[in-house]
């Protein structure tokens, strides 16, 4: 049930249309060209009034992460909550990632401005504890995963060296894998395969390189990323064969 009166549905709403044009702004124009009069001036409202919403554009530039987190976070809850083993819930997060990425490539280019240390200090210091607990929720689906594996046997522990070492390792591969992949470089000219495919391998060696059970001997990768996608995540496979007819 929809608790929100009139006036903070019209305000959540032009909220959105302000992140919306700013994000129209920043994959256009850049980041130089985005301003609160700029803003202002698109949607044909006054400064004051964006101002309300936000301090400044590093904070609409932070909300916009935060928008983005919370769409990964619906596909990381997705993949946490998959009923499978735990090899296959991380394996899940994976693809989570990589599909957000595919979906949202202008996103994927923003969000190294919007992670970037000038914007996080710029920011307002609310904005800065938003984006800072929405990131947090992100990491410990993770976390998690990774820790159920370690108490159920399936992934052998050395501590917090085990924890931390798949975190950061599937956390870096992946952000840099969509960085590449949402970069233009014609790899197919280069004697190269999509970064993607090469990711979800590397995944696996990774996982197997900690012994996390099942091993890749035991079982046919590429059956059994179709598997995961087709039981978790159907619908964005769907969209992005519409994208790819476009």
């Amino acid at each position: 049930m929809n608790t929100l009166n009139r006036k903070q549905r019209e305000r959540q709403l032009r909220e959105q249309l302000i992140l919306d044009i700013a994000k129209d702004i920043l994959s256009h124009e850049g980041f130089a060209n985005l301003t609160m009069e700029r803003i202002a001036e698109t949607i044909e409202y006054s400064k004051g009034t964006v101002y309300n919403h936000f301090s400044s554009k590093e904070d609409i530039i932070s909300a916009l992460g935060v928008r983005c987190i919370n769409t990964l976070l619906e596909l990381f809850t997705r993949a946490k909550n998959y009923p499978a083993c735990s090899r296959d819930r991380i394996s899940a997060v994976v693809i989570a990632h990589n599909l957000y990425a595919l979906l949202n490539p202008i996103e994927i280019e923003n969000m190294q401005m919007i992670k970037s240390q000038v914007i996080r200090q710029k920011a307002s210091t609310d904005m800065q504890a938003e984006v800072l607990q929405q990131e947090q929720q992100l990491t410990q689906i993770v976390i998690d995963i990774v820790n159920h594996a370690i108490t159920s046997g399936e992934l052998p522990s050395e501590g917090s060296t085990t924890v931390n070492g798949i975190v950061f390792g599937l956390w870096s591969m992946s952000y840099g894998t969509n960085l590449l992949s949402t970069s233009g470089i014609p790899f197919n000219q280069m004697s190269l395969c999509d970064p993607l495919d090469v990711m979800w391998e590397n995944s696996q060696r990774l996982l197997d390189s900690y012994h996390w059970q099942p091993l890749t001997s035991q079982f046919d990768i590429t059956e059994r990323y179709h598997e995961i996608c087709h039981q978790l995540f159907n619908e964005e496979i769907i969209h992005l064969k519409l994208i790819a007819k476009q």
